[in-house]
Order: C-alpha cells, then structure tokens, then sequence
C-alpha cells in the first residue's frame, strides 16, 4: 500500500477512534446497556432462524420424494455428512420414525452416527466415522441423546399444532463432560405418506459457530422464550446442574419470564432484580414473525456491565494513541524518504539488480531523462532485416546515460511501451537464445568503450513480461567522459560526445560545449 495511502488511512482510522472515545466516556447506565446487548442478541437470532428455515424447507422438499424404505444407514448417514457440511453451526441431525431412531454429528475431526431399530432398549450403538465416512470404530453405551417414547409423542401434538414452524427445545445435560443442545424440529412428510420427526441440532457451548456469537459478558444468562415454553442457559458454567444450584440467580429469571408472559400484552422490557447481594439486569427483546421463538432476554450482573463499558472505554483511547503513533512513524518514513529523493536522483542505480517485478512500474512511467525503450538490439521492425546502425544507437543511449547521472535501457519495448520481447533478435544470431544475445551486446560494449567499463558499469538482466523476453541493461554514471566511434560519410572515423536532454539522447557536437560539459560533470 502507499505510504501517503497509509497516512490518511491512519488519520481516517485515529478520528473515528477519537470519536467513539469520546462517545463512549459520556455516562451509561445499566439499563441502557443491558438493551442494547440484548437488542443485539435478538438481532443474531434473527438471522440465525432464517438460516434454519431455509435448512428446514430443503430438507422437506430433499425428503418429500423419498419412501420410507429408502432411508437405509448408509443414505442417511450420507445426507447428513453433506448437509453439516453446508452448515458449519450445527451440532448434528436426529431423525425419529415409527422403525428407527437416527443421530449424526461432529465429534471433533470425526463423525458419529447411531441408527437404532430397538426403540425401547436403554443401550446405544455407536460407529464413528472418518472425514470420508469409512468406519474407524463402533461401540455401546448407556447414554442417549434421543427423548423418550413419551416426549417424542408430545413432540408429534405439538408440531400438529405448530403448523410449519419449528418446534425448539433446549436438552440440558448434567455433568461437565457433557453438552446443552437446542434442536430445532419439524415433521418430514415422505412419498409413500409417512410421517418422520427430525430435528437440527445445535451446541449452545459453541459461542463463535453456535446461536451467541454475539455474547460480550464472561457470564452472560440467556433465556429463549417459545409458545409452549421458555429455556434459561447459564452460560458461564459448562456444568447445567449449577442451575439448580441456591446461589443461580435463574430460578428469579424464570419468574419474571413468567410473570412477562401472563402480561395481558408483551413488550420489550428491563427488569432489575437482587440475588445474593448481587444486581441483576435483565432485558426481554421481541422477535417480529418469528418461526418458533417469540422473544430473547438477555441478563447480567451490573458489575459485569459497569466493567465492560469501562474497557469499551478504554480500547478506544488505547486505539486513538496506537493510530497516532502510526501517523507518527508514517509522516517519519515520508521525510525520510524525501530527503533520500533529494540527496540521490536514481535510486534504482543503487542496491539489488532490477528485478522482474521492476519492470512494470518502470514501463508504467515511460520514457525520462533515465529511462528508454528501443525496440530490438539489430532487427529492423520496418524493413524487416537485420540493421547494423540499430547497434550504433544502442551503443548511442549506453554512452549518454553513463556522460549524464546513468540510467536504464530495456530492449524489446516498443516506444509506446508496447511489449515486443528479444524473439526477433534471438533469429539473428549464432546461438539463439538470452546467453548468445548477452555475448553479442557485451562484445559491442568492449569494442565500443573498452571492457574496464563493459564490467565495472553495466548491469544486464533478462526479465520475462507477459512471456515475453526483454533486456534491462542498467547504465551506472561514468568517472570519465565517455565518446561513441563511428565514420562519418566519407568513412573516417570520428568521435561523437552524447548526453541525455529529456527523454532523448543527443549530440553535442561544438567542440567548446563539450569542454564546458566534462568541466562541469567530470572534474
């Protein structure tokens, strides 16, 4: 990126950090906050749940064509790979059917999967799956992430009267070495007209890929409210059980949840309560139209909300010190550099040899007092034959860059910048390649200007561009006025004195000129 692009990008960057340092120290209440961190989670779940109703209607309209018999292992197994595949945010998929009872989910880098035919039984038979879906490993245990008999019968009434929304539900599990899931169901109706309950399964542990990407407490409570229930998830503790726990504030959230919904009409609302000495905040966010969940709340400790506008705070004048710091070490590097511009008139004469990634932005400029392009060394594009003198002046613009502050010539480009390459050239000559047209042009140099200077002032490289071959030949500045051989019409040899005016190299041809030239550059 440019420097000066960085500059204003890094002034743009300090004033809006200013800004929100500003905003941000003005005095906030609890109240204030405790909404807006829930009008934030309702916005997530928002977007969460049209995600999943799009997940549900392919999954019917996958379903709607298939018979029961065709819902073998294998198949189901296979859809479920794909279709969490596509969905990084869920856990996993359950399927209930009146002869089987399926489950497939993520297990760290592998998959599990449960297809169970003896519906009462209290055991459960595992396989675990490779990221190929070939099986690595099989088992029995005693836990089961499947509902009841009872339940599942419940479920059946409730998505009758449900319609086509989803039904949610929170599984809480005890013990920290399990999981909190939150399915959403819905009925599948098959071709041959039977009926399958299946529900997306979603870890509400997993904050960054799972329904709270959004949370900024470090123990924040979350409440979902349904039409047939409400689920409050504490999601500072991996543990559930602490729910039940004297200490939870939870029981009091589930009260006043309770006490919102036999409100004769519900609203948006806060509500502040004491639990153990503590303040609590507490706000309820409406969700328009949802499909399943009419509402979030969102609760906290007043503590924890004081604490985390105090760091908003203070993140905000930390960025505005961190920006003008930039600012500082930009405006130090654009002196700097500008004093480097001032003191030495070609930067490129000096360091690393040219590079093929030069080559574009030297193109780019065009033709300068220190740059030029020539077509070919000795191909004549017109006449289309060899041309001699085509040397001559390539030996012509050496001469001037070395009596001037040196330069650089590329050979294959076309005055307009037209990229021709060396083919041409290669044609002419005995070995046909970048090492036979190096051996002629260097040939030339030491015939022309003895080899003390073909070696000490000459840079030749061959750079490839848009897979063309050229010649980048960097002209250092001579020590001693350099002087092209050449005959005159009559075919005695003479001495020509060049130099650079512009972007073209010219003759001075007064005797006195030159001596003024060489007083003035060379002594």
């Amino acid at each position: 990126m440019n420097k000066k692009i960085r500059l204003w990008a890094s002034i743009l960057a300090a004033i809006i950090s200013l800004i929100l340092y500003v905003t941000a120290s003005e005095k906030t209440y609890s109240d204030q906050t405790i909404k807006t961190l829930s009008d934030k989670l309702q916005t997530h779940v928002v977007r969460f749940l049209k995600k999943n109703k799009v997940a549900t209607n392919t999954l019917k309209q996958d379903f709607d064509s298939l018979n029961y018999k065709d819902l073998t292992p294998d198949f189901l197994n296979r859809y479920a790979y794909k279709r969490l595949r596509k969905s990084p945010e869920m856990q996993g998929l359950i399927i209930f059917g009146d002869r089987f009872h399926f489950l497939f989910e993520r297990d760290k880098k592998t998959w599990v999967a449960t297809y169970d035919t003896t519906l009462n039984d209290t055991l459960t038979n595992w396989i675990r799956l490779s990221k190929k879906l070939e099986e690595v490993g099989h088992w029995t245990d005693t836990y089961n992430y499947f509902i009841d008999e009872a339940p599942i019968n419940k479920m059946r009434q409730l998505l009758k009267h449900s319609g086509k929304q989803s039904l949610w539900k929170v599984l809480f599990h005890k013990g920290p070495l399990q999981k909190d899931f939150i399915l959403s169901s819905n009925i599948i109706r098959l071709k041959d007209g039977g009926d399958l309950i299946f529900a997306f399964v979603y870890d509400l542990r997993k904050q960054k890929r799972g329904l709270f990407p959004v949370l900024e407490m470090r123990h924040p409570i979350i409440s979902l409210l349904t039409p047939f229930e409400h689920f409050t998830v504490p999601l500072f503790s991996a543990d559930t059980s602490m729910t039940l726990s004297k200490n939870s504030p939870v029981e009091q959230i589930n009260r006043l949840l309770d006490n919102w919904e036999q409100a004769p009409s519900q609203a948006e609302h806060s509500y502040l309560f004491f639990q153990n000495g503590q303040k609590y905040w507490m706000h309820i966010s409406l969700i328009p139209h949802s499909p399943g969940i009419r509402a979030v709340a969102y609760t906290s400790t007043e503590k924890e909300l004081q604490s985390m506008e105090h760091f908003k705070t203070n993140l905000y004048g930390y960025l505005s010190l961190f920006f003008v710091f930039l600012i500082f070490l930009e405006v130090l590097s654009l002196r700097k550099k500008r004093v480097r511009s001032a003191g030495k008139s070609t930067p490129s004469l000096t360091g690393s040899p040219l590079s093929e990634k030069d080559i574009p932005a030297i193109l780019e400029k065009g033709e300068t007092e220190q740059t030029e392009f020539k077509s070919s060394l000795r191909w004549d594009y017109r006449e289309l034959k060899v041309n001699v003198v085509l040397e001559t002046v390539i030996l012509k613009t050496i001469a001037a860059f070395a009596n001037g502050k040196g330069g650089t010539l590329i050979i294959g480009v076309g005055d307009n910048g037209e990229i021709l390459g060396l083919e041409p050239d290669f044609d002419t000559l005995k070995k046909k390649d970048a090492d036979g047209f190096e051996l002629h042009l260097r040939r030339l140099i030491k015939n022309q200007f003895g080899i003390s200077f073909s070696t000490a002032h000459l840079e030749i490289t061959f750079p490839e561009v848009k897979g063309k071959t050229l010649c980048a030949i960097r002209v250092m500045s001579s020590h001693h006025p350099l002087y092209l051989k050449t005959k005159n019409k009559n075919g005695n040899e003479i001495e020509k004195f060049y130099v650079r005016m512009g972007n073209a190299s010219q003759e001075i041809s007064s005797l006195h000129e030159i001596q003024q030239y060489i007083k003035n550059r060379f002594k």
